[in-house]
């Protein structure tokens, strides 16, 4: 079974509940394993095996079940008293799944053409209260991914905790610019513009988790979207940490950071991130190694544990950019007077 190749995802999503039926702390070790096979996965070599049709399906099946294990999560925190070690273990093991397993599989189907697929990522993505990331990725951090006009791409010398700061809401308010633009000349725009909506989308599913289910689920859903959120911006972090083009450049291999070995059987080929931005409308299960791309040292995971500790972030990645280890000043990206880093 070729499909089976991709089955990581699945495994760990189903680890959740039946770790926390084991014992309520239990999810912890969840994120922990992910990462630790993640990074051992990317000093493997990749097996070779045949395309199958079935791939394509892989995230279209995994978004259900993410949204059912979401939603048996609040329920469990609704009802059960287990503490705050049974909450926080539950939250930040289903919040690290689907910020990494999830957002991949609705990132998948925010960049189809079909209609339903769209909708179908777009759930997904309001199940960790990141609606607007579909526009943001989409018209903004494909257009302008690795140059100064991009919030998701890391500049030089940007510590992740900056980074995430200026992400967040850089990126609410580029996918906010480009609604206004897109509408500007429909009757009653402030009702089309979609980021309008989306926050009146939320403001509505957290109050009626309030009043329905109370406090417990509407918290649990803001942890839970919070550790997904953050373990997309990581990978948002080390995607292109570095790395800069010209207005007008070509996107090239080398303007992405890749991860290899076998690690992207769990991460539905995403290690393949210079393929992927120069073809984005790609199927995962299509994406190939791009020779001469940078590579991070063990992979998204290993990308993952260093950018948590900024100096040691530096100390590996700056010379891999022809750069000193040492340089340790935070770059403003926002500040046009700034140059952008050089490309390794």
């Amino acid at each position: 079974m070729n499909v089976l190749r991709f089955a990581g995802p699945f495994a760990f999503l189903a680890a959740v509940p039946i770790s926390y039926g084991w014992s309520v702390s239990a999810p912890f070790a969840v994120p922990a394993a992910l990462l630790f096979l993640l990074l051992i996965a990317s000093y493997l070599p990749e097996p070779e095996a045949a395309k199958s049709t079935l791939h394509r399906f892989l995230p279209i099946l995994y978004i259900p079940l993410q949204l059912a294990v979401i939603v048996w999560a609040l329920h469990q925190v609704s009802v059960e008293r287990n503490g705050v070690a049974g909450f926080l273990s539950l939250a930040l093991a289903t919040g690290v799944c689907t910020g990494v397993f999830g957002v991949l599989a609705a990132h998948e189907m925010v960049h189809s053409r079909v209609r339903w697929q769209h909708l179908l990522g777009t759930a997904m993505l309001t199940a960790m209260s990141y609606r607007h990331f579909r526009i943001a990725h989409v018209y903004g951090h494909h257009r302008h991914a690795a140059t100064i006009r991009d919030p998701a791409t890391a500049r030089l010398g940007e510590s992740f905790y900056a980074f995430f700061g200026r992400t967040l809401r850089q990126q609410l308010a580029e996918a906010w610019q480009f609604e206004k633009h897109r509408v500007r000349r429909w009757a009653l725009p402030f009702l089309y513009n979609r980021v309008h909506r989306d926050i009146a989308l939320m403001l509505s599913i957290y109050a009626a988790l309030w009043f329905s289910f109370g406090w417990r689920a509407a918290v649990f859903l803001a942890c839970e979207s919070l550790a997904a959120i953050a373990v997309l911006e990581l990978f948002n972090y080390a995607a292109h940490y570095g790395l800069s083009r010209r207005d007008g450049e070509r996107m090239t291999a080398h303007h992405s950071w890749n991860s290899p070995g076998a690690s992207n059987l769990l991460i539905f080929n995403m290690g393949r991130h210079s393929h992927h931005h120069r073809s984005p409308a790609l199927a995962f299960d299509g994406l190939t190694a791009a020779p001469g791309a940078p590579v991070l040292p063990g992979g998204y995971a290993g990308a993952i544990l260093l950018a948590l500790v900024p100096p040691l972030w530096r100390a590996v990645i700056h010379p891999r950019l022809g750069c000193p280890a040492t340089q340790g000043r935070e770059s403003v990206y926002g500040d046009s007077s700034r140059p952008a880093a050089a490309t390794p």
